[in-house]
């Protein structure tokens, strides 16, 4: 007779469970479709900023082979702050089980399963992730790029507001007109409205990024400054005739592509009492220059700084030679406050990373940064071969050492400001137009309380109703994978956690899909 100990058996049983899930069949319909739809397809749908769409099976039987490789390399989704280092809103990062599922069905056949099954996917716009119609667009001319085999395009264009009353500047999108070749946008509010157009091909900005307010690097969702519509309001003013100057980078190899860039903003009512918020690269080193075959640090500090600061995000800048780059406070006890660690640089995705929470930077505080460029011929990005000395400079072969960040004057209890909730796209910021739902009664639209969901089947059928957000993002499963049964069904869910918004819902009834959107206030 066999006698097992209390931990010997678990240590069986978990064997057991381990082995009968190894033989357990992986589908598309059951196990990998809700980790794509959720992590890609924000980029990966057909009005999408990403080369190829993975919206349904087929799409991504077709690009299996690129799929494993950048999940497996952790290069797709992409996201590479360190979140052990410090904690950010809207993290991209997939979780250890769903990197470990999605390449255990790319490994095992990639077996389709039912697809009644399949989760209902994210519904997207070709309006960008806003759907609010903005309170002003701005859209520059058609423009060519003039960039060459070896010499990027640097271009910078004024657009007058025309406001005749200064605004206050709740959020912002900018929305490319040929992501394919935009590598950034940086956008500025000159006061004085004299800021000129340079076509020349190495503007950058106005000098000292005087009136930065942000920008896009392609993935990055719009910027969304902290409000709660109540005594949180944070944002920075749009002065009566000022312009937006957008600083435009078409990289090299981009010549004869055409772009026509928007930006879409969106104020607070006039009567909001707004917290103003400043932007600038606080950490910054123009001097260094890198030898050909070395590898060398950089570094850069600011302070100390004399008053309270609250710290809303922050965005490191280095071009292809970088490797490593690490910035935090501080502070005058000694204390120190991580801010961002990126353990392997990618040139091709940077962004304003949001803190979870607000960093407060107290008094007597210095900033600090430092990072490690590679200029040899194992840096597979080194543009020059052989590799030769490179300094700091505007063009992408140049290089940059900057740390950006959005910041404004501390209020007590600053530190507890949540900044997943109060950053979340905003929609209720002017009227939108709801349209015909079709197969499905969704009331009341706008919501605030509580949504009603009514369909009427004729015949019981396998049935899914998702709730995303505006990017993708699954919100909520009101049914998942159940039989519902012929007649009138009505299910309810309550909002009013929900943060104003558009959200979408999104329909699958025996496979057959149908989806619209409704309003929470």
């Amino acid at each position: 007779m066999l006698k097992f100990s209390i931990p010997s058996l678990l240590g069986f049983i978990l064997i057991l469970f381990i082995s009968h899930s190894s033989f357990a069949q992986l589908t598309w319909s059951d196990d990998a479709a809700e980790i794509v739809f959720e992590n890609c397809t924000a980029c990966h749908n057909d009005n999408g900023i990403a080369p190829f769409s993975l919206m349904d099976y087929e799409s991504v039987l077709n690009n299996a082979g690129s799929i494993e490789e950048a999940v497996s390399d952790d290069y797709m989704p992409p996201w590479t702050a360190d979140d052990t280092y410090q904690t950010y809103a809207h993290s991209r990062k997939l979780s250890a089980i769903e990197k470990s599922t999605l390449l255990a069905w790319l490994d095992d056949g990639m077996t389709q399963g039912d697809l009644a099954d399949a989760p209902p996917p994210p519904v997207y716009s070709n309006e960008g992730f806003i759907q609010a119609v903005p309170d002003l667009e701005l859209t520059m001319e058609p423009y060519t790029s003039t960039a060459t085999f070896n010499q990027d395009d640097y271009i910078c264009i004024s657009l007058p507001t025309g406001l005749t009353a200064d605004k206050k500047l709740k959020a912002y999108e900018v929305v490319p007109g040929n992501p394919s070749i935009l590598h950034h946008c940086l956008i500025y509010i000159d006061e004085t409205g004299t800021y000129p157009t340079d076509f020349s091909g190495q503007c950058v900005g106005p000098n000292n990024d005087e009136g930065l307010i942000g920008g896009y690097t392609p993935g990055a969702v719009p910027t969304v400054f902290p409000s709660n519509g109540d005594d949180i309001n944070m944002g920075i003013t749009v002065p009566a005739g000022s312009n937006i100057v957008m600083a435009l980078h078409y990289p090299h190899g981009s010549a004869g592509e055409i772009d026509q860039t928007k930006i879409r903003l969106f104020f607070y009512e006039d009567d909001v009492e707004m917290r103003e918020v400043l932007t600038y690269p606080l950490l910054d080193n123009w001097t260094f220059n890198i030898q050909a075959n070395t590898q060398e640090e950089v570094m850069a500090q600011y302070g100390p700084i004399f008053q309270d600061i609250s710290v809303l995000s922050v965005f490191p800048h280095m071009h292809l030679l970088g490797e490593y780059i690490n910035s935090y406070a501080v502070t005058s006890d000694d204390e120190t406050i991580p801010l961002i660690k990126i353990p392997h640089w990618d040139f091709e995705w940077q962004e304003f990373y949001f803190f979870e929470s607000i960093q407060h930077i107290p008094p007597g505080s210095t900033f600090y940064a430092n990072g490690t460029y590679n200029n040899t011929s194992t840096n597979p990005h080194n543009p020059n071969d052989p590799p030769q000395n490179v300094g700091a400079g505007l063009n992408t072969s140049d290089e940059m050492f900057l740390v950006y960040f959005h910041y404004l004057d501390y209020v007590d209890g600053d530190e507890n400001i949540n900044l997943t909730e109060l950053t979340a796209l905003p929609a209720s910021l002017t009227e939108i137009q709801v349209e015909n739902q079709g197969v499905i009664n969704v009331y009341p639209n706008p919501v605030s309380e509580e949504v009603t969901f009514s369909f009427d089947l004729k015949s019981t059928s396998n049935t899914s109703l998702y709730v995303y957000d505006g990017i993708g993002g699954l919100v909520n499963k009101v049914i998942d994978k159940e039989p519902v049964t012929q007649g009138v069904s009505k299910y309810s869910l309550d909002v009013t956690d929900f943060s104003s918004g558009v959200y979408y819902y999104s329909l699958r009834i025996d496979g057959e899909l149908s989806s619209g959107k409704f309003i929470v206030k």
